[in-house]
């Protein structure tokens, strides 16, 4: 079968519709993977043609790569699209006929002199002269035509729903057209001589972008978000009346919205909810998108105890006690690390099983790999008296020391897995099997997932802050003005602290403010860069994530903070590593900045 460029089709959706808007299309490709089942053919799908000033482009709706003899260029219409010989081209619109001045084969005609005059720019061949063949067909695979009413240079050009419909007259079409340019071109090498094959590769498939820019493909996973996620909605519902429930997902799969559709029902059914996570920017979003007031070291005990849902961390829950606790609790400096942390769990394990927080009906868990066996067992004081708990986790994500698998199984049962990944697109969920193939081998991409622009991993020198600046400030102009995306939708991640990366000291970036999360959400700031480290940054998404300072070999590049940090971006990841990186996940250079 002819391979296809994307492996699945891209659907567009708009607000109101009842079905794609690019379903002519879609019913074309059908047609055409069934026209081409026995070729080992080409087929790009969406193709834009940039020119090199990034002023002109064309978009080509399929080229069909033929390895032996060259291309064809087929534009598509939809049923609305019609011809007649007194007014020409035009598209029916209720009672109206809208004039198409260009008209489909001229549309289709210019996409592959375009195409032309590219390869001619990179392969230095005349413009005139390419040594290949090269045509084009309009498809219109909705409405019945007669050949003889059309002009007579698209006779011949133009295929109408009894052609695109039946494959093998689609197939034959496509083939005939071919012969024909190379009875005609008698010079282009065809066969094994054809050129074809290597053009493809290195010049079409790795420097063309697809319609979908990285603007489209936010607003059209928004558009179907609700119908993306209803298999984790059915599964979760139909697990609902599981009291003592653990859910282990993969990246993307889910999680975070499962265990916010269970918290849901749960204070539908007015029952008290605690939903707890690990993280400040992850609880400050959980909290948000229940609607619940936030835990912070300053709320008293008391006021958490009257709310029906209390969202935060267990270390916000420990922080309130210890910071209203008369006497003051006897706790190690705050300097100790580890030992304070213990020690304030363990504050909170007493203080829990005395009631201080309440009766929880239900608790939720979110991200909980890293919750430690002394944070466990403070979870444990919470959720006496409590039927329900549910454990949503990705151990491939841990960062911190977790539970083992035997423990949380004691707690909870045995795990319900989550395998579809839902966030990232296709390229780069692929690209996430690629850390670690065997770990990683349960992930999977639903056919509903769209294909998604190729990941980028680009190597900097060791110490080079300049260069990686640059490359940053690069990739975000290119965002913000060449793709229009939001600033918002841009996230700046390290696996260091701020003041250890290459971003430390700055205040702007591109000229654009560059701020925490945290500090951009509690300051409502508007247009700003938000930047953040891959730990404080998990469980969180963001459209377009730029991974920088992937340096050395130290326990900030483990194979789970990689795939953390990667896993972050659903429509595009560039990742900035050292000449220098030697972590265990393999980053191997691939495409190029933007």
């Amino acid at each position: 079968m002819a391979e296809f460029f994307p492996r699945v089709p891209d659907e567009i959706w708009q607000e109101g519709d009842t079905r794609p808007s690019n379903e002519p299309e879609l019913v074309f490709r059908r047609q055409l993977e069934a026209a081409l089942a026995d070729k080992s053919w080409m087929v790009i799908q969406n193709l834009v043609v940039q020119s090199d000033d990034r002023v002109g482009s064309r978009e080509i709706d399929f080229l069909v790569i033929d390895p032996e003899r060259g291309f064809v260029v087929i534009e598509v219409k939809g049923g609305d699209y019609r011809y007649e010989p007194e007014i020409g081209w035009f598209r029916k619109v209720g009672d109206d006929k809208r004039l198409d001045d260009r008209g489909a084969p001229k549309q289709a005609t210019g996409a592959m002199y375009h195409l032309v005059n590219y390869l001619a720019s990179r392969l230095l061949h005349p413009r005139s002269r390419p040594p290949y063949l090269h045509g084009w067909l309009v498809a219109l695979p909705e409405t019945e035509i007669k050949q003889s009413t059309l002009p007579t240079e698209a006779q011949g050009h133009v295929l109408d729903s009894k052609t695109c419909c039946d494959a093998a007259k689609l197939c034959a079409n496509i083939d005939d057209l071919l012969d024909a340019l190379a009875r005609e071109f008698e010079h282009v090498p065809i066969g094994e001589q054809s050129n074809m094959p290597e053009i493809a590769r290195q010049y079409i498939l790795p420097t063309m972008h697809a319609r979908f820019a990285i603007r489209d493909q936010i607003t059209n996973a928004r558009v179907i978000e609700n119908d993306l996620l209803r298999p984790v909605r059915l599964i979760m519902d139909a697990a609902h009346e599981i009291d003592r429930l653990q859910v282990r997902g993969y990246p993307g799969t889910g999680k975070t919205f499962a265990a916010l559709h269970r918290a849901r029902r749960d204070l539908d059914a007015e029952k008290r909810v605690l939903v707890l996570c690990y993280n400040i920017p992850l609880a400050a979003s959980l909290t948000a998108r229940l609607g619940a007031k936030p835990v912070r070291p300053s709320t008293p005990p008391e006021e958490i105890r009257e709310r029906s849902c209390v969202v935060g961390r267990l270390f916000a829950l420990a922080e309130s006690l210890a910071s209203h606790a008369n006497p003051p609790l006897a706790l190690p400096s705050p300097d100790a690390g580890k030992e304070y942390f213990d020690a304030l769990l363990a504050a909170l394990e007493r203080a829990a099983k005395d009631g201080l927080f309440g009766r929880f009906d239900s608790i939720v868990i979110d991200e909980g790999q890293d919750f430690s066996p002394a944070m466990l067992r403070a979870l444990d004081a919470l959720a006496i008296d409590c039927p329900r708990i549910a454990f949503f986790h990705d151990p491939n994500q841990r960062l911190y020391d977790g539970a083992t698998p035997d423990e949380l199984r004691a707690r909870f049962g045995g795990p319900m897995v989550l395998r579809e990944n839902l966030r990232n697109s296709a390229a780069i969920t692929d690209f996430l099997r690629t850390l670690d193939p065997a770990r990683l081998s349960g992930l999977v991409t639903p056919p509903s997932v769209r294909s998604g622009l190729p990941v980028v991993v680009w190597e900097y020198k060791s110490g080079d802050t300049k260069s990686q600046v640059a490359a940053i400030e690069r990739i975000v102009k290119h965002l913000v003005y060449g793709e229009d995306v939001r600033h918002k939708d841009i996230a700046i991640i390290s696996p260091f602290r701020f003041d250890r990366g290459s971003l430390a000291g700055m205040t702007t970036l591109a000229d654009f403010p560059l701020m925490s999360l945290e500090d951009a959400v509690r300051q409502e700031a508007g247009a700003c860069l938000r930047r953040e480290t891959l730990h404080r940054f998990k469980g969180l998404e963001a459209p377009a994530v730029i991974l920088h300072d992937v340096a050395g070999a130290g326990m900030n590049v483990t194979f789970e903070a990689i795939l953390t940090g990667c896993s972050r971006a659903q429509h595009a990841l560039y990742v900035l590593r050292s000449d220098d990186y030697a972590g265990p996940a393999p980053l191997p250079v691939q495409g190029t900045l933007p």
